[in-house]
């Protein structure tokens, strides 16, 4: 039994998609804000539903059809609102709707669940099956003679990132744990996971042997697990360890992300694996968040050899990529959204999908040796250029300025503070390259410069504008602060900055093409609008006095390169 298709209509990014599952490993892939969680948060409301729908005196029956039911607004975690206008991709029809068709053998069960936005704002959402119950029905009674309740039939875990746990875990049930990984808070019980996966006919030495099994094949080290409390009837907390060749014995709460990020993973399939017999699908958001380039390929390998669950992994790694077999590979992008239709792509496509995810380590492995500066966007890049040419006439570009994005085509490239952040930490671990990713100084700039992994990189500082990686020259940069744009960077707040790069031109150009904004608090701060792609293909027009304020910027630089 597995999902063969999911359908979304008029759900947020989609006004309709179609995606056609594999019924074991689904990849996909695409640019940033194209909708890829948005399927994940789908099938995370879609169950939170069909739970609600099912009777709770006879739990082998959906409730009958003639009712509405409802969502409290407050209770939606499952899915990413500020207001219910949100969970609609076009407002002025208040209904969305999710099916997931469910296969079984020659057996095919399209459930359908409608969800409607009232009138009262942000009270609930609405939601019903009065013109599928049929359907819901005849799944119900095909379940019924099968030795598990429509509830348990589907099982949805989502991994989340995570780079620390608790110190403290009380002891769980069943339907606590459970309870816990259907609400998106599976790392709060990962020790009670663990536990529940514990081989007690085993002599202790082996009594985690498989996970321990997994945790090598991925990691590439032998981990012991160990059980520490004598007395787990009156102890409160569970204390659980984890030692190695290379580190002492410690408390896993003082292990690495990376060591982490993968036990959440594997406790969860191993007790997933003990306790549900039926449809299991295992959602994992972007992989790449915690781990090493080099064990994700090998996380992927693993994953892979469990085919107990159905698996769905959002990545933007173009390494992952190779990992995948014809069938498996999904590219979500605009032409994808306009068709509304997800297929698998054909073996011949992946070149180019991973061209595209690959887009600036395609320039990174190029001949070009000069040091890297990495910019948000084209515009940035452009205008860079276009300030260097002005105000170094005779000498060469000394840097290879490239826009973040995963686009192929450079004109095309949408990148972003976020799409810095992860291209920075990403090369820093394939390259030795000397490299800047430069933010804008505003509020989504420093939030994305702050989020640069503080493992690899020195500690944020709120008085600083630069980190540097921890053994290369490899760094995060904010956009420098000229002299008549300092009110525009409060340096005690991290939210109170609005400075990007087109603030170092002067005010009466800002104001003769359009892109002065409103006054911030009777201040004279403004914020740039319009448009900036017309505004970086006319710079080269403007005098050479315009671009005094980029010498500063060049002048950081050369010290980060550590260049004459």
């Amino acid at each position: 039994m597995h999902i063969e298709k999911i359908e979304l209509s008029n759900f947020k990014a989609f006004e309709k998609l179609e995606f056609s599952c594999n019924d074991t490993f689904n990849v996909i892939v695409g640019e940033n804000n194209i909708g890829k969680s948005t399927i994940f948060e789908a099938l995370n409301l879609w169950k939170f539903a069909y739970d609600k729908l099912i009777q709770e005196r006879d739990k082998s029956r959906f409730y009958k059809a003639a009712s509405n039911y409802y969502l409290p607004f407050s209770d939606l975690n499952q899915v990413r609102l500020v207001n219910d206008n949100d969970l609609l991709n076009k407002t002025s029809d208040t209904v969305a709707s999710v099916t997931v068709t469910i296969a079984d053998g020659e057996e095919r069960f399209s459930l359908k669940i409608r969800f409607e936005k009232p009138t009262i704002k942000n009270a609930y959402i609405r939601f019903f099956n009065s013109d599928d119950f049929p359907e819901f029905e005849r799944f119900a009674n095909h379940i019924r003679p099968k030795s598990c309740s429509l509830k348990d039939v589907i099982f949805i875990y989502q991994t989340r990132a995570i780079s620390t746990i608790g110190k403290s875990e009380p002891f769980y049930n069943n339907g606590q744990i459970e309870k816990k990984i259907a609400i998106g808070k599976s790392h709060d019980v990962l020790r009670n996971k663990i536990l529940k996966t514990e081989n007690s006919q085993a002599r202790v030495a082996d009594r985690f042997s498989k996970l321990e099994a997994r945790l090598e094949r991925v990691m590439k080290k032998d981990y012991k697990i160990r059980f520490k409390n004598k007395n787990r009837a009156d102890d409160e907390y569970i204390r659980i360890t984890a030692e190695c060749a290379a580190h002492k014995e410690l408390e896993i709460s003082m292990m690495g992300s990376g060591f982490l990020q993968v036990l959440e993973i594997f406790s969860t399939i191993e007790y997933i694996e003990s306790h549900i017999d039926w449809i299991c699908l295992i959602l994992i958001d972007e992989p790449d968040s915690h781990i090493h380039s080099d064990l994700q390929s090998y996380l992927i390998d693993e994953l892979k050899n469990h085919a107990d669950s159905q698996i769905f992994l959002i990545t933007h790694n173009d390494r992952l990529v190779g990992k995948v077999a014809e069938g498996e590979l999904f590219y979500l992008n605009n032409r994808v959204k306009e068709l509304g239709k997800l297929d698998p792509l054909q073996i011949n496509d992946f070149s180019t999908v991973k061209s595209g995810l690959a887009s600036v380590l395609e320039e990174l492995n190029s001949h070009d040796s000069r040091p890297i500066v990495l910019t948000e966007g084209k515009t940035d890049k452009k205008i860079l250029e276009t300030a260097w040419d002005k105000i170094y006439q005779d000498q060469t570009m000394p840097y290879q300025i490239i826009s973040s994005g995963i686009q192929i085509d450079d004109e095309a490239r949408t990148g972003s503070a976020e799409t810095v952040r992860r291209t920075l930490e990403y090369l820093s671990t394939i390259t030795d390259r000397k490299i800047i990713g430069l933010f804008d100084n505003d509020r989504e700039g420093n939030e994305q410069f702050r989020g640069l992994n503080k493992d690899i990189f020195e500690s944020h500082n709120l008085s600083s504008f630069t980190r540097k990686h921890k053994t290369k020259d490899i760094f995060g940069c904010l956009l420098i602060v000229p002299d008549n744009r300092l009110e525009f960077v409060t340096m005690s707040s991290l939210t109170q900055r609005y400075l990007v790069i087109e603030h170092l031109f002067s005010n009466t150009l800002i104001e003769q093409n359009n892109i002065k904004g409103e006054s911030i608090l009777q201040s004279n701060v403004f914020e740039i609008v319009g448009r900036k792609n017309d505004f970086a293909e006319i710079c080269a027009t403007f005098d050479q006095s315009e671009f005094v304020a980029f010498t500063q910027l060049f002048d950081k630089f050369r010290e980060l390169f550590n260049q004459a």
